[in-house]
């Protein structure tokens, strides 16, 4: 939907209480780096619709022989590097344009592969200025390595220049800083020698908001980063004291009541909890205790009901980001420690009452503490509700090199796609990540977000196995990115600016393309707020 409102200026205030009516006339505030950043924190945030505000769009370097699926040998090619909107002559240097578009917009993520020393410049040009406001002479030192930024908003996947799983192979680098600008931003890259190699070339996908409507915009400059220096610290530092803090120690703004209940769950055993009045749930803690704590997560259910709807039904391991195994972990929404606390961060409104329900559908009996923090909120016109979504697709026979599309969710309403967990499990040697996300918003022909690979979506590259938490993407086990053996591998990617709005329908397709044939098992949990 379009909107026509005009905006004199608009930001999103993380000190906006949960009671705030967030309507279009309130979100008319200026739009700065400052505001950004406060939004880029502001949980609550997602469960407000913006309502044809802005929309979300993903420019990247995927094969462009992808025109249709009635082409599966286009559809499915995989070279998916160094392919750019254009060449182009700037100062007498020759630049290959990644993402060239009108603004006011905001590129909210920018993910690269390939190796980030390489004398490769990366410029930043934005407002039709010819000048680059923001560059260096090597792409690692901007997206990656920013250490003005921020190790959490600008980071690498793993600590680690080669990886050993590939030799040349480099982690992936994530900017989560935002980079507002007004009239245009080009972006753009230079190579000395032109190099046709996969680990010599350059891979990225890039998330951008485009604002509709009149806005008030401060573009990015040179300065801007120091002019915010100071919020630019605050939300460094409130990342970086969550990630640090265990799931029993975390307390939300906002938390006005906590209902407990304790429960010992046998074979089809439910246990619930109830809430009632016009809230929001801001914090979940479960902790569990069962002679097998890896089939007590994957056994285990966790159900939401808001005001007499089930919107979430996932496996406890998959809600809170650890697939079916219990292992450490931490992005913004969802924390997970060995001894069985599992927490999640998601904001979730509803009008009058809401229900939390465990079901244990294994074997063994679990021993149960769940807990429930919740705070007042105004339900608006554009507030919605939480939902998560789970599906399995087992014993999948793949063929080495052959693509196909699965559809990870499909959702006929409006709303706003938040994240996901996915588990794969092969059983024996093999890359199994080369396939592409394909996002279509609103009935789309074409996908508005269509990607490089799997690995290249969740945050990593070269499907490298090493573990990594970070705010937004995570990889709390990587066996079945071993090239040697069988394994699983749970990655996840959950979304703060970047999340995706839509107004009718959003179908998102996740492909499978591996390099071996065989058996796999695929598990997966799709999170987003709707209407």
């Amino acid at each position: 939907m379009k909107s026509y409102l005009k905006l004199t200026v608009m930001s999103v205030l993380v000190s906006l209480s949960l009671s705030c009516s967030i309507n279009k006339q309130e979100r008319s505030r200026e739009i700065t780096l400052k505001t950004l950043l406060e939004e880029l924190v502001s949980r609550e945030m997602l469960s407000q619709h913006p309502d044809g505000i802005w929309t979300m769009h993903q420019a990247s370097s995927y094969e462009r022989l992808s025109i249709t699926p009635e082409d599966p040998e286009g559809w499915y090619a995989n070279h998916d590097w160094n392919h750019f909107e254009r060449i182009e002559e700037n100062n007498g240097r020759s630049e290959s344009v990644l993402l060239d578009v009108e603004g006011p917009g905001v590129i909210t993520r920018f993910w690269m592969a390939g190796d980030p020393n390489r004398k490769s410049a990366l410029r930043f040009y934005i407002d039709r200025d010819t000048i680059p406001v923001w560059e260096a002479d090597h792409p690692g030192a901007l997206i990656g390595e920013n250490k003005q930024v921020g190790r959490l908003l600008s980071s690498r996947s793993v600590e680690q220049d080669q990886l050993p799983i590939n030799k040349g192979a480099r982690p992936g680098h994530n900017l989560y800083l935002p980079i507002p600008f007004d009239k245009r931003i080009k972006i753009t890259s230079e190579e000395p020698v032109k190099r046709p190699g996969a680990f010599e070339a350059i891979f990225y996908n890039i998330n951008y908001r485009l604002y509709h409507g009149e806005v008030s915009m401060e573009s990015f400059d040179a300065s801007t980063i120091n002019k915010y220096k100071a919020v630019l610290d605050e939300v460094n530092g409130k990342l970086l004291k969550f990630q640090e803090q265990k799931p029993v120690k975390v307390r939300m703004p906002g938390e006005e009541n906590v209902d407990n209940i304790k429960l010992t769950l046998q074979k089809d055993d439910a246990g619930e909890l109830s809430l009632k009045g016009n809230l929001s749930i801001l914090r979940t803690l479960l902790s569990i205790n069962a002679g097998d704590m890896d089939k007590a997560v994957e056994d285990l259910w966790i159900q939401f009901f808001f005001d007499d709807k089930k919107t979430v039904d996932v496996p406890v391991g998959l809600f809170f980001g650890v697939g079916d195994q219990l292992v450490p972990t931490s992005d913004w929404y969802r924390k997970v420690d060995a001894d069985g606390n599992m927490a999640s961060f998601w904001v979730m409104p509803f009008q009058k009452k809401a229900k939390v329900r465990l079901v244990n559908k294994g074997d063994q009996a679990v021993n149960i503490d769940l807990s429930v923090a919740s705070g007042k909120t105004k339900w608006t016109n554009n507030s919605m509700y939480f939902y998560g979504n789970y599906s399995q697709k087992l014993d999948d026979q793949i063929t080495e090199r052959k693509g196909e599309d699965y559809n990870f969710i499909t959702i006929s309403s409006k709303g706003m796609y938040v994240g996901d967990t996915y588990q794969i499990q092969k059983y024996r040697g093999g890359w199994w990540g080369e396939g592409d996300e394909k996002i279509y918003v609103d009935g789309k022909r074409f996908p508005d977000h269509f990607g490089t690979g799997t690995e290249d979506y969740f945050g990593y590259a070269w499907g490298h196995p090493e573990t990594f938490n970070h705010p937004y993407v995570g990889q709390p086990i990587g066996q079945a990115n071993l090239l040697d053996a069988g394994g699983i591998t749970v990655n996840s990617r959950v979304r703060g600016l970047d999340a995706i709005p839509f107004s009718k329908t959003l179908k998102f397709e996740m492909e499978q393309w591996a390099w071996f044939s065989g058996e796999i098992d695929l598990k997966w949990a799709c999170f987003w707020y709707g209407l």
